[in-house]
């Protein structure tokens, strides 16, 4: 039986402020470190029209921030 190390978020940045992650496109999701991978352009787009459709829909109740 395989049992899997959970990290915690403080863990997590941690390893980041440590460098162990430098150079890897990574996020923690439920405990565990999981290869991201790359946004490509149809990612990007519809990323970017829903920050700006949840900021016209929210207006100053709530702040959206697009990567």
């Amino acid at each position: 039986m395989i049992t899997l190390a959970k990290w915690t978020i403080e863990e997590y940045h941690r390893m980041i402020a440590a460098g162990i992650l430098d150079h890897r496109r990574v996020e923690l999701l439920k405990g565990e470190i999981v290869e991201m991978s790359p946004e490509r352009e149809p990612h990007a787009y519809f990323s970017s029209e829903a920050g700006e459709y949840l900021t016209r829909l929210l207006g100053e109740r709530a702040m959206i921030r697009s990567l």
